[in-house]
């Protein structure tokens, strides 16, 4: 039995209080660990080294989109078949990663994260949800939590997405992508050890806004889109 060559890239922008532990615990679940400092001015990068992984630098602080392009990028020119992104700061559980593994070996080629968000603020769940409403619909896709920062990718999927975002649009830009290129896509449920505050009304509003820009779309395509929604669950 051929088992799968798995690298996990994670983006990391000070983060030393907890990059240590993320990448020692990543490392029982996958092959190599990608973390890319995006020029930390703290020692994530030098403990991050230290718990074993490769550190890929930015020489200017870039944004979690580039990030997470740059490593992505690193990892495509290694020998693998899944790619698995998560967040540095503790509140991806690493434990989780097999789930993720178990469905792109059960054939999805993309695997998104979907956080509990039962016990998270009032305003942090209506944001996500009409945010999530916003991207399903952009992209074509009925994917839950689509701002969660855990996913996975098969190899051969991965490189026919098209990224160019540089901050925290690149969670949407992400599913756009998916529905753009009709990948098979799945949710698992993931634990969130912590609670971190995220992507704020701002932020969610400029992640819309750059959804509109990307899309090439005319009127006919938003009543076919509204089709789509009205015939499945999200």
């Amino acid at each position: 039995m051929k088992y799968p060559i798995i690298v996990a890239v994670i983006p990391a922008y000070n983060e030393e209080k907890t990059i240590y532990w993320v990448v020692q615990k990543t490392k029982k679940y996958v092959d190599r660990v990608i973390v890319v400092d995006d020029c930390s001015t703290d020692d994530t990068g030098r403990l991050a080294k230290r718990a074993g992984a490769r550190v890929v630098r930015h020489a200017r602080n870039s944004g979690l989109g580039s990030s997470i392009r740059t490593g992505l990028k690193a990892a495509m020119k290694t020998k693998t078949d899944i790619v698995i992104t998560l967040d540095g700061d503790g509140q991806h559980n690493p434990e989780d990663i097999q789930k993720f593994v178990s469905a792109i070996s059960n054939g999805y080629d993309f695997v998104l994260g979907e956080r509990d968000l039962r016990k998270y603020p009032f305003v942090k769940k209506l944001g996500n949800f009409f945010l999530q409403t916003a991207t399903n619909f952009i992209a074509g896709t009925r994917l839950k939590d689509t701002e969660s920062g855990f996913r996975a990718f098969r190899q051969n999927a991965l490189e026919k997405l098209y990224l160019k975002s540089e901050r925290y649009e690149i969670a949407g830009e992400i599913i756009f992508e998916v529905g753009r290129n009709n990948l098979k896509a799945t949710n698992v449920p993931i634990k969130v050890p912590i609670y971190v505050k995220g992507v704020g009304v701002i932020d969610g509003f400029k992640n819309f806004m750059f959804l509109m820009h990307r899309r090439e779309r005319n009127w006919r395509s938003y009543i076919e889109d509204i089709k789509y929604v009205l015939r499945k669950k999200l």
